[in-house]
């Protein structure tokens, strides 16, 4: 008599664009794609959030395995909703809500990057520091998404006052503007679970060309560039650095981390620590594709380092993904 096996249950959380506090690319093709990738591996349910509520989070609890795609909900962060995933045990394949909050505390990043010896943009922390500098600047917020609420200005009289007060305000940042290329590079379970890897980094190019920039629109289109020509030294310095912030900031499964490449070496601009899964916009599925690996073994390698800190799924189909 053959044995019958229940497939494991599996949740993708989400909330549409119009409801998260950035306008995510969520829609309908990044939830049909997690979906298809996973068909014939979970018994999959995809559930848009609602208010965390105590019976929300005993629903979530009923799942083997919950695939979060939430970036966030009405005026909860993707941190917040995080940190709801884990008051309530459920097994969410993401980072901590913990770590994601502190991924998103910019200033925090860049002192643990100064503890670590990892290079990185460095923030004025005194009127005197910004007044012996002369060169662009860059003010950002020191909390929230990536690319949001910045202004790039000379550091000049005009514009003195106001850098001086955004010094002083604890909830913004001021930096040097680092003139060079950027790149983004992914950090992702390897094939065994056991361990983390980066995918081959994608260069953010303006388009046309300038020396001013950011990633995305903001200021103007940018693309991305694979085939590109990097010294070694600085491309093996680039992807360790990417993977000891990972460590750094205890994340689990998957970051995304931005670059400047200036005199030669790479300075982090930028933490994600859920990178944005749309199939045709977003970073992370192109460079997945780039690599040569599928959608379905990515999520598996999740499913793989999940296991392994969690123990056995409750209904394994098969004795190993």
């Amino acid at each position: 008599m053959s044995q019958v096996f229940s497939l494991p249950t599996a949740a993708i959380l989400y909330a549409d664009s119009r409801f998260t506090p950035w306008k995510e690319n969520i829609d309908f093709s990044t939830i049909s794609s997690i979906y298809h990738a996973l068909e014939g591996e979970f018994d999959t349910t995809v559930i848009h959030m609602t208010e965390p509520t105590p019976e929300f989070g005993e629903f979530l609890q009923t799942f083997d395995v919950v695939f979060n795609l939430c970036y966030g909900f009405g005026h909860y962060s993707q941190a917040e909703v995080a940190q709801f995933l884990d008051l309530y045990d459920i097994n969410h394949l993401s980072s901590s809500g913990n770590s994601q909050e502190a991924a998103q505390d910019k200033l925090l990043v860049e002192d643990l990057c100064i503890e670590q010896g990892i290079k990185t943009a460095t923030t004025f922390r005194t009127i005197k520091a910004l007044s012996d500098y002369a060169g662009k600047v860059i003010v950002k917020p020191r909390f929230g998404g990536c690319h949001r609420g910045i202004s790039i200005l000379d550091n000049d009289s005009e514009n003195f006052e106001f850098l001086s007060n955004a010094v002083l305000d604890s909830e913004s940042l001021v930096q040097p503007y680092l003139l060079g290329r950027e790149f983004s590079v992914a950090v992702i379970p390897n094939s065994k679970g056991n361990g983390y890897e980066t995918l081959k980094p994608a260069e953010i190019v303006p388009y046309p060309h300038r020396a001013v920039y950011v990633a995305g629109n903001s200021f103007g289109s940018t693309q991305r560039d694979m085939e590109y020509t990097l010294e070694p030294s600085v491309l093996k310095d680039l992807e360790m650095s990417a993977v000891q912030i990972h460590h750094v900031l205890g994340l689990s499964y998957v970051s995304r981390v931005d670059f400047r490449i200036w005199n030669h070496m790479p300075f982090i601009l930028d933490v994600n620590t859920m990178p944005n899964m749309h199939p045709q916009k977003s970073i992370l599925p192109f460079l997945l594709k780039y690599s040569g690996i599928e959608l379905k073994e990515f999520l598996l390698r999740q499913v793989r380092v999940n296991v392994k800190v969690n123990g056995e799924l409750t209904h394994l189909q098969t004795a190993e993904f």
